[in-house]
């Protein structure tokens, strides 16, 4: 299972809703419905990764035992 794919299945394991757009874009959204988070469904490189790593940990995805952004 790649990175993305384990990225995939913590976020519906949490009640996100991820879905595949036509032209082969991620849409990842939000258990409450509020925001979309757009990313490529095949990361060119490890920084594209870790940059959709940080948008759903801004939005209130808790990855790996971690906490939301700005919350201590």
């Amino acid at each position: 299972m790649t990175d993305l794919q384990q990225l995939v299945a913590a976020a519906r394991k949490a009640g996100w809703s991820v879905r595949k757009r036509r032209g082969g874009h991620l849409v990842w959204q939000r258990p409450d419905g509020d925001g979309l988070i757009f990313s490529a469904s095949t990361p060119s490189d490890w920084r594209s990764l870790a940059n959709v790593r940080a948008s759903l940990r801004r939005a209130g995805l808790i990855i790996n035992g971690g906490q939301p952004h700005g919350e201590r």
